[in-house]
């Protein structure tokens, strides 16, 4: 008897315990830009530095980067549409893909990125608008991101360049 109460404290436990991760885990879903906010916008501008890697620049308009505010409560704070008090615009950070694979947040519109996360041939350089709960903003049925399409080894370096909503 004792071990059938003792397997399901653990089923239980352990059920318990992914259910809270399946709540939390809100890294890949979307938040739609509030009907009555502008919808915002991104461009990325990649140069080669001139000792090592790549520097990116996001240009973006009708969005305030910012990093999460101090002393939040909770996680479900987060995860709610931030409006800036000053600009009226969403705000939250970016997150920097190279590949797919997230590199970084992204908190300011200037990044160094290390020549390392290049492979030869076709390399994709993305960055996605988030709220401070890592929710990737949506307007319009898309999501707001900007992907650069990069070969190293030509000139022009860009081969292609992809902007849901591009700055104007």
């Amino acid at each position: 008897m004792k071990i059938i109460y003792l397997f399901t404290l653990l089923f239980f436990n352990a059920f318990n315990v992914m259910a809270k991760e399946v709540i939390m885990d809100h890294s890949h879903l979307p938040i739609n830009v509030p009907d009555n906010i502008a919808t915002p916008a991104l461009s990325l501008h990649l140069v080669k530095d001139a000792m090592s890697g790549y520097n990116l620049t996001l240009q973006l308009q009708r969005y305030t980067l910012i990093p999460p505010p101090e002393g939040v409560s909770s996680m479900m704070e987060l995860m709610k549409a931030s409006i800036n008090k000053k600009s009226g615009f969403v705000e939250g950070h970016a997150h920097l893909y190279v590949n797919g694979i997230k590199i970084q947040r992204i908190y300011g519109k200037h990044i160094h990125i290390n020549q390392s996360l290049f492979k030869n041939g076709i390399n994709t350089v993305s960055v996605t608008l988030n709220n401070h709960g890592h929710m990737y903003w949506v307007a319009h049925d898309k999501k707001v991101l900007s992907t650069l399409y990069v070969d190293k080894d030509k000139t022009p370096f860009i081969t292609y360049k992809f902007e849901s909503f591009p700055v104007k």
